[in-house]
């Protein structure tokens, strides 16, 4: 039985500092699982940013900042969209969480969004060994841990199941590599592993060979492809290297 929901609020905040799979190999070039286990902060500094674009014109961002607290890692992501008919906003979409990892697991997590207006809100802890959910179908435990759909973490290539934090429910996935593709960076173009995701969540996403995620593109709502395109994602060890 669920239990003790009303306090994970509580946990995540106040330990808090600060405010989207079998796979089959990867391409000898591609990017190595392990990566996922290195600080992000080495990988990407503290901070990621992605551009978001819709038929051509940019529409938002969706940013991650990475903070260590003690022996965790606190996450947090915001992404926000809105699109624009001549002078009036036809739609906006505000996405926000915060996350805590240990050791590379995933140990508590806040997503909240708000959808043209409408609210939802998903609580996640791992308790026991078991990850408690809430979410707006009241509840669900699942045993071990799991990966949110937040994109930076590359480790999640061979997981069959997700946490979506857009919608609270986990997700049964397959993620498969689709080929390599040049992908602009704010330092250039890198060479870049494109993987699709199929089953309850789709989705392509791009990690480059280090494993930072580097793009991202969806369809939304209206079928209309949504694609991110890299601000900063490339880090301060690439910054030197190419100076």
């Amino acid at each position: 039985m669920l239990r003790n929901f009303g306090s994970i609020r509580r946990w995540v905040l106040v330990s808090l500092t600060t405010a989207l799979l079998p796979v089959c190999a990867a391409a000898a070039s591609g990017p190595e699982l392990t990566a996922g286990a290195a600080d992000p902060l080495k990988l990407y500094g503290p901070t990621i940013e992605f551009d978001v674009f819709r038929k051509g014109e940019w529409v938002g961002f969706h940013r991650v900042r990475f903070e260590r607290s003690g022996e965790d890692l606190v996450v947090s992501n915001m992404f926000e969209v809105e699109i624009r008919v001549l002078v009036f906003t036809a739609f906006r979409y505000v996405y926000q969480s915060e996350s805590r990892w240990r050791r590379g697991q995933l140990v508590g997590l806040i997503a909240s969004v708000s959808d043209n207006g409408k609210s939802l809100l998903t609580e996640a802890m791992l308790e026991d060994g078991r990850m408690m959910v809430k979410n707006a179908d009241g509840g669900i435990a699942v045993d071990g841990t799991l990966f949110p759909t937040n994109h930076w973490n590359v480790a999640v290539l061979p997981e069959t199941r997700v946490l979506n934090t857009l919608t609270g429910r986990i997700n049964s996935i397959r993620i498969e590599p689709r080929g390599r593709e040049d992908v602009p960076t704010e330092w250039g173009d890198v060479s870049a592993t494109r993987y699709v995701y199929t089953g309850d969540l789709g989705a392509e996403v791009w990690y480059d060979d280090a494993g930072r995620w580097v793009k991202l593109r969806f369809k939304g709502r209206d079928g209309t492809a949504i694609e991110y395109v890299c601000r900063r994602c490339q880090g301060p060890e690439v910054k030197q290297a190419k100076r």
